[in-house]
């Protein structure tokens, strides 16, 4: 930019402040002369400790990147990875496409090299989405099937303990008795497993209209309040109360919230802090079924406990799976499709003896 009259000049750092794409321009040697606002927010790294400094040192944690970038310098060719990961100073890495290309003079002499970022987190999010909903309507086909065939005769074994424990009851069968309360208690709660899996493969969108998130979020806190109190757990509400109305059914959204903030009371037996935030998402928007683009809130919910292992992060909203000793595994597998039957969204963040964050995107009414 230093060839530019002052206007020009000021236009062309507007242009780059204002780009969503990270863009880095290096000279010939690799000295950082460009880092705009989008490449500081990616990797946390201030211009100021990058500009004039080599950019093998700035991106020394991105061994991957700096390499492409060097090949470019090398072959005056341009090169592109759709599927790179930036390390970031402070957080998790961030799924990146890169496109490298030669910086050339008007008669097209190679003056350095031009490096240009775009956060993938949405094209991943939707090729897990699209891999999870295959996978779902595979697995909810064949639990449907299996849910149906146990259930019948499961209703005929009750029925026939019912019966016989009626008749040892007037013939005083004693002991016998506690045995068939068990087959009842058991038969109950196998009736109760084939439920979940039924619900899970029937969830369709109800009617749905505007209403404030706030309400369901208090019923789901109040429910669970007796158990954060006998496991000493604080529950903090920071609301935004400005926060326009969404978009859904509230009946089931309060069993999504519900779960989340369940499953969140239940893993902190030994006190900690569960601590719920709405507020203004400016990551996401939503086409609704009127054709237009709605803005979505996010509901955070934060808890204090043990965390999820790493490799366990992926299978989170699976069907069935659980790292509880009780439960089926189902709970976080209908509430994943409850939003995105909403066209929301949920993302979870969490590290091992610190805590885990879940993130519900819903769109706004207005």
């Amino acid at each position: 930019m230093q060839g530019l009259t002052p206007p020009f000049r000021d236009l062309t750092a507007d242009i780059l402040s204002g780009i969503v794409d990270g863009v880095m321009v290096a000279d010939e040697a690799g000295n950082v002369l460009i880092w705009n606002r989008a490449i500081e927010e990616m990797t946390g790294i201030a211009a100021a400790d990058a500009l004039g400094k080599q950019a093998r040192a700035v991106l020394g944690e991105n061994p991957a990147v700096v390499s492409q970038i060097e090949k470019t310098l090398a072959t005056g060719r341009s090169y592109s990875d759709y599927e790179a990961e930036l390390a970031a100073r402070h957080r998790e890495p961030l799924p990146v496409g890169l496109v490298s290309s030669i910086l050339a003079d008007e008669k097209g002499r190679p003056q350095g090299v031009i490096l240009s970022v775009r956060d993938q987190r949405g094209v991943r999010d939707l090729k897990d989405r699209m891999r999870r909903a295959d996978r779902l309507a595979a697995i909810g086909q064949i639990a449907a099937g299996i849910a149906h065939e146990i259930k019948n005769p499961l209703v005929g074994i009750r029925g026939a303990a019912q019966l016989l424990k009626s008749e040892l009851r007037d013939a005083a069968g004693g002991s016998l008795i506690e045995y068939l309360d068990v087959i009842l208690k058991e038969a109950d709660r196998l009736n109760s497993v084939l439920e979940g899996i039924l619900d899970f493969t029937r969830v369709s969108p109800r009617e749905r209209g505007g209403f404030n998130v706030h309400s369901i979020l208090d019923r789901a806190l109040l429910l669970n309040e007796e158990t954060a109190r006998q496991n000493n757990v604080v529950l903090t509400r920071e609301y935004d109360p400005s926060l326009p109305d969404v978009i859904g059914n509230q009946d089931q959204l309060m069993q999504v919230f519900l779960n989340i903030i369940k499953n969140a009371v239940e893993v902190m037996p030994s006190g900690g802090r569960l601590t719920v935030v709405t507020r203004m998402s400016d990551l996401f928007t939503s086409v609704q079924a009127d054709g237009r683009k709605h803005r979505l809130m996010v509901v955070k919910v934060s808890d204090t406990g043990p965390g999820i292992r790493q490799e366990h992060l992926q299978d989170i909203f699976a069907p069935f799976f659980t790292t509880k000793d009780k439960g089926v595994g189902l709970g976080l597998a209908l509430s994943y499709q409850i939003v995105q039957e909403h066209l929301g969204t949920i993302r979870v963040e969490s590290r091992e003896g610190e805590g885990t964050t879940f993130s519900v995107y819903l769109p706004l009414a207005a």
